[in-house]
């Protein structure tokens, strides 16, 4: 229903990006849910803990680009709808290029690390992989190696106007990884066979994408200079300001537990942290609607059709306005006791707790769809910077009010950083103009009560 409702406002292409996106995530949820007591049972906590540490190395390397994937992205979906498929061309050879150069790179460094200052953590890791850490270590380092290549060749679909196909696939890919690893975990495989299966399924995974590419977008295959230095430099700006966006939400989503352990006691973060995750269930729905519609954002403003970019910025919006109003007040009002009965009493919020992070919540679903169409015209600069400094200010704000307030200091400190970003974020989409056009001026009308 929500995939027909958005075909009829937004376009076919819309309705096929979420479609996707909503397998997409759904299919990890649902691995998430099976993986994580299996691998905890077969396993043991402590080995199941060495690959959880161990899985972080492929996200370390997906941000090891410095965000000129994404930014890249961005500028080969502009270029093919403004009719430049050379430039589309010579910009997906660069980051080709660019990821050949520093791939060595990254291997050299993954050896020294392993064999050199981190030695003594591979050498705990050795009894979990039966003898062979670091073999593991660095088959999830060409896990995230290929990672970077599946990513590079995504990009280029989205370019095509393929976006939701690769998706599709990536998905596909997921589900393969994830029941092979089942397999082998029950038959009584290591966290060694669990990174060879990861391994070889992403490097089949971003071969086979990149097939389908050369089907969808032959023309990313001409030849001619690639003029890397050239189209690195032209991408720099925006591709720093991509790569800091993890860090600036990992700084707000994360860093408060952190902090809030720390001045107010580890008792304090059990219950922000289940009223917290409560409410980003809410917003990672919205999500899905503005990150479906990034593509098709970025082909509109390369047209320069406002009437299609307002359409798409303002069905964002009012998709996260009807979900998220209703679950404000769902979180307020049963919040504290759906997590005494989730957690069968052992966490038990207050009242304050559940509102603070509730209108939080509220407040972060209306800006995070307008910040992720900026990010989709390569504009993200506008505002990153300032959501670092805000995160950073927060986690200050946090030390200073959880002594004295605990978890609800966290939760004021997480409240004031969202309405902060709502309006910096508010303000810099009415200086781009993103909700300017024809379907604005006949909403104003309609709430004027001037329509006809």
């Amino acid at each position: 229903m929500i995939r027909r409702f958005a075909t009829r406002l937004g376009g076919a292409g819309l309705g096929a990006n979420l479609g996707a996106n909503g397998f997409s995530q759904a299919i990890n949820v649902l691995a998430q849910l099976v993986m994580v007591p299996l691998l905890a049972t077969h396993w043991g906590l402590e080995t199941y803990g060495i690959w959880l540490v161990l899985f972080t190395i492929p996200y370390w390397l997906g941000v090891g680009d410095f965000g000129l994937l994404g930014a890249g992205a961005n500028d080969m979906t502009a270029a093919v709808a403004q009719g430049r498929q050379a430039d589309a061309a010579r910009t997906f050879r660069a980051l080709g290029a660019m990821l050949a150069i520093i791939a060595p790179v990254i291997l050299l460094a993954a050896l020294f690390l392993a064999s050199g200052p981190l030695a003594s953590w591979t050498e705990r890791a050795a009894d979990a992989s039966g003898d062979a850490a670091f073999l593991t270590v660095m088959l999830m380092v060409a896990y995230g190696l290929a990672g970077q290549q599946m990513a590079l060749a995504q990009g280029g679909m989205r370019a095509s106007g393929a976006y939701a196909k690769s998706v599709y696939w990536i998905t596909a890919v997921t589900v393969l990884e994830v029941t092979a690893l089942s397999v082998a975990v029950i038959l009584g495989g290591s966290i060694l066979h669990a990174a060879a299966v990861y391994c070889i399924g992403h490097i089949a995974g971003a071969l086979g994408l990149r097939i389908l590419l050369s089907r969808q977008a032959p023309f990313l295959r001409a030849s001619g200079r690639v003029g890397i230095g050239a189209e690195l430099r032209r991408l720099l700006r925006p591709a720093l300001a991509m790569a800091i966006v993890p860090l600036c939400f990992a700084l707000a989503l994360h860093g408060p537990l952190v902090v809030l352990g720390a001045f107010a006691g580890a008792a304090a973060a059990p219950a922000f942290s289940a009223v917290r995750t409560l409410s980003r269930a809410a917003v990672q729905m919205t999500a899905l609607v503005s990150t479906s519609a990034a593509p098709l954002f970025t082909v509109a403003d390369a047209q320069g059709s406002r009437a299609a970019r307002s359409r798409l910025a303002m069905l964002s919006v009012a998709t996260a306005i009807a979900v998220l109003v209703p679950a404000t007040l769902a979180l307020s009002i049963f919040g504290p006791w759906f997590v005494a009965l989730w957690t069968d009493g052992a966490i038990t919020p207050d009242r304050q707790l559940a509102v603070l992070l509730a209108i939080a919540m509220l407040l972060h679903g209306l800006w995070l769809p307008l910040g992720n169409l900026i990010m989709a015209i390569n504009r993200h600069e506008l505002f990153t910077w300032t959501f670092l400094v805000l995160a950073l200010a927060a986690l200050a704000l946090v030390a200073l009010l959880a002594p004295t307030m605990g978890a609800n200091g966290a939760a004021w400190a997480a409240l004031l950083l969202d309405l902060a970003m709502l309006g910096w974020i508010s303000l810099q989409t009415r200086r781009l103009g993103l909700l300017e056009g024809p379907l604005m001026q006949n909403f104003r009308q309609i709430f004027s009560g001037r329509a006809r």
